[in-house]
């Protein structure tokens, strides 16, 4: 019976070290994902003023 005891107390703990680094994994992530989105938006920001201006000289000629 202690076996068991001891088996089951080392299978939680595994199971809460899995938690905890997943839960350290997706906040990870999602700190990247921010960052990631938010240098992009802004590339993406600056090639859409480009564009316009590009357009509106077009236009004016």
């Amino acid at each position: 019976m202690e076996k068991i005891n001891s088996w089951l107390s080392q299978m939680a703990h595994n199971y809460l070290l899995i938690v905890i680094a997943a839960i350290l994994f997706f906040g990870i992530k999602s700190v990247i994902g921010v960052m990631t989105y938010r240098h992009y938006n802004k590339e993406l920001q600056h090639l859409h003023k480009k564009l316009d201006s590009l357009l509106k000289k077009t236009s004016e000629d």
